[in-house]
């Protein structure tokens, strides 16, 4: 089973640590346009400026496209973000027409995957013990996080360098093991000594957010995927969860079919694209930063 992340749960995980992303509109003339911001979170792993744009009103006619392209490179330029985000909803197609027009590039496409109505009785018949992760796992679980994931908006661009999109995960991790909030949670599937695969659950009222999860591709079962979402669903109904949710990259097909397994329900799929400023050699401009660290 190849990891599974739960899309903009690293921008929702960094809201009251310091990375709140300051939205402002693109084009000071057209406010209905949208807005966009630099996402602090990203920037503090890649060391380098990315940012987020998110429709107004919705898009514009396509005669607004080079504006548009205007706005959004004027931004980069005093910025210095190397890449914006935008999505657009499945339902709505003049959204991904208008990016794609201005040069936007699909790079994933998620939908959210729903499980309400927990009944423990419904849960699989538990093969592996599901427990709190500890000090002694922390070493496995970030080299699992480093590895083990193909998909989510940053793995799908390739014009990305693929070792941080890693870097991502691994960085996301780190920060959920070491956050003490009672609504965090980070379970692991095997017993003490022994990693299979691990979860990051976030709890809130009566429902969880699988966040991130992943197997050990070195020790992969074929089923542990299958039981790390089960035994996952069994203990956030435990913690008082009446339904979980998670975002999935719609390519994630493994995943896909182990929520469907589980009685997980599908909506609201949405694209993601990314944009890239004219004339930066972006690859080329990562490396020679050097923004792969190890801590």
């Amino acid at each position: 089973m190849a990891g599974c992340a739960s899309l903009e749960a690293a921008e929702k995980a960094s809201t009251g640590n310091g990375f709140e992303a300051q939205y402002q509109p693109l084009c000071s003339r057209c406010p209905g346009w949208g807005e966009i911001a630099l996402l602090p979170w990203d920037e503090a792993i890649f060391r380098f400026p990315v940012a987020d744009f998110r429709w107004g009103n919705g898009p514009p006619g396509l005669t607004a496209v080079d504006e548009f392209n205007v706005a959004l490179t004027d931004f980069c330029r005093i910025s210095g973000a190397v890449l914006v985000s935008a999505r657009s909803a499945g339902r709505d197609p003049g959204s991904s027409a208008f990016l794609a027009a201005g040069g936007f590039a699909p790079v994933d496409f998620s939908v959210l995957a729903v499980r309400s109505r927990i009944k423990a009785k419904e849960m699989p018949v538990a093969r592996f013990p599901l427990r709190v992760a500890t000090a002694a796992d922390h070493e496995t679980i970030v080299r699992i996080s480093g590895s083990a994931f193909e998909f989510g908006r940053y793995h799908g661009d390739a014009r990305f360098p693929r070792a941080l999109a890693n870097q991502r995960y691994v960085d996301w991790i780190k920060r959920a093991l070491n956050d003490k909030s009672p609504a965090n949670h980070v379970f692991v599937l095997g017993r003490p000594g022994t990693v299979v695969g691990f979860m990051n659950v976030v709890t809130r009222e009566r429902h969880a957010d699988l966040r991130l999860g992943a197997v050990d591709p070195e020790n992969e079962l074929g089923f542990a995927g299958y039981f790390l979402y089960g035994e996952t669903v069994r203990a956030a109904h435990a913690l008082g969860a009446t339904g979980v949710v998670a975002k999935i990259a719609a390519a994630n097909t493994r995943v896909l079919n182990i929520c469907a397994a589980l009685k997980f329900q599908f909506s609201h799929p949405e694209t993601t694209f990314h944009w890239y400023p004219p004339n930066i050699p972006f690859d080329r401009a990562a490396e020679a930063r050097n923004v792969v660290h190890q801590d």
